[in-house]
């Protein structure tokens, strides 16, 4: 078993980390730095880097340090010194979902922990007609999705299934059981639900089902009302903790146009309750790799010529438990929002995607804005997600963003592999040479973005 190390060993390897950083002026991505962050970010010592621990918080002050040393401006909190630093922290309000929630229809009701498990909520009130739906159908906007699934489908591969139905506009997201949620049914039914205290949020309910359910629900007509239920406990207080920094523009006339690289710096943390003898998850590809593609743009871009337009290197905190960190970023603006013109984020480029070229990167949402037809023009080798079942545009910070009318895309090469959101997403299973010329391919079409007067728009239809 993985030896968990004490706050004390994590923070001397952090400040060891940091003496080894290559300092000089870098005018493409090199592997060994590459690799450099990733066995530290992606390492044990870093403990999974779970949202909203201390470990998140001593990844984004490497990442704010790592920003300082390539000579960034600092865009976090005014720290102690009175000083603008590169860390800002977010205060985050979550309530709880008290009791066992349910789910009604008809005059059937199911119990958490009984006839239902809920994997996962962000409302205590959620309700929708019952839909029918196949594994890379369309839902019905607000609709109570039932997913048809065979008994051999593997849960994760299921779970990112109701992921991209949810994201793609339902509000209840039901599948059957089978034999591995079964096993699993104590462990779902002894959990506390996390639930996002923001009134407007969509709701986004996740709900697995015995097969007695199941089988009532089949006999159901489709448009039945299906209610979820809960109530709450008073909300608490967490934090999480956002790396910024910046290279201000050099031209009078744009530098008040801005572009924003971003990445998550969080994964799961510990999992004490996950099978077998590793209960770090990692977390390498997912997303320590577009962490470490943030900084080596930063690391290239700030040791040439400063660009005309203003560039922000963001890596945000606990996405992987609600957006928290992006959602705090584009609510609280340091800069009028009109004047943000893209973002591009990197999520998961730690291997090389199958159903693409070698060469080739893939943009989420490519058809809903003219940005990626664009860099292609300037020589960036990207194209369109080939995985558009799965929804990944709604899936990564990008969408935050993109909710609020910025043009905002994830670069990844994500190829759907069986590692995603378990401890076996390691360092080991990391092509370190398709990252380094992963991350060199954007350079030249993101310097051009920022020195162009170019301004990309939505298609006509396809703004979020």
């Amino acid at each position: 078993m993985k030896q968990i190390l004490s706050r004390s060993t994590v923070l001397a390897v952090i400040l060891f980390a940091a003496q080894l950083s290559s300092i000089g002026q870098a005018s493409a991505v090199e592997e060994r730095n590459v690799r450099a962050g990733m066995v530290f970010l992606a390492g044990d010592a870093l403990q999974g880097r779970g949202s909203g621990t201390q470990y998140e918080r001593i990844t984004a002050e490497y990442v704010g340090s790592q920003f300082m040393q390539f000579g960034l401006e600092p865009a976090g909190e005014i720290g102690f010194d009175g000083n603008a630093g590169f860390v800002q922290t977010v205060n985050v309000s979550r309530a709880v979902i008290a009791g066992n929630p349910t789910i009604s229809f008809g005059s059937t009701s199911l119990t958490h922990g009984g006839e239902m498990v809920v994997l996962r909520t962000n409302s205590a009130k959620a309700s929708g007609p019952l839909q029918r739906i196949s594994i890379g159908g369309k839902p019905n906007p607000g609709a109570a999705a039932f997913l048809t699934v065979n008994e051999t489908d593997e849960p994760r591969a299921v779970q990112q299934a109701m992921q991209g139905l949810a994201a793609a506009g339902a509000s209840i997201v039901i599948v059957p059981e089978n034999a591995q949620w079964r096993q699993s049914w104590p462990t779902f039914a002894a959990r506390r639900l996390g639930f996002r205290v923001v009134p407007s949020a969509t709701p986004s309910v996740l709900v697995v089902v015995s097969k007695t359910a199941a089988d009532e629900l089949a006999r159901a007509t489709e448009g039945t009302e299906i209610k979820f239920q809960g109530s709450l406990d008073p909300a608490a207080t967490t934090q999480t903790w956002n790396a910024i920094g910046k290279i201000s523009g050099s031209d009078p006339a744009t530098a008040s146009e801005l572009v924003v690289l971003s990445s998550h710096l969080d994964h799961l943390g510990v999992r004490e309750n996950a099978p077998g003898e590793d209960k770090i998850f990692n977390g390498a590809d997912d997303d320590a790799s577009g962490t470490v593609a943030v900084m080596e743009l930063a690391r290239v871009l700030a040791a040439g010529k400063r660009p005309k337009r203003t560039v922000y290197f963001v890596c945000y905190g606990s996405e992987e438990a609600g957006g928290y960190g992006s959602g705090h970023f584009v609510n609280n603006l340091p800069f009028p929002k009109e004047k943000l013109i893209a973002n591009l984020q990197w999520e998961m480029i730690g291997r090389p995607d199958a159903k693409v070229g070698a060469d080739e990167l893939w943009l989420t949402g490519y058809e809903r804005s003219n940005l990626g037809p664009e860099l292609v023009r300037r020589g960036a080798k990207l194209v369109a997600d080939p995985h558009p079942s799965e929804n990944f545009f709604q899936r990564s910070d990008n969408y935050t963003l993109a909710r609020q009318g910025i043009i905002a895309h994830t670069i990844s090469s994500f190829g759907l592999h069986t590692d995603y959101h378990r401890a076996s997403d390691e360092l080991r299973t990391i092509d370190f040479s398709h990252m380094t010329r992963s991350i060199n391919s954007m350079i030249k079409p993101i310097v051009w973005l920022l020195n162009s007067d170019f301004k990309p728009q939505w298609v006509e239809g396809k703004r979020p």
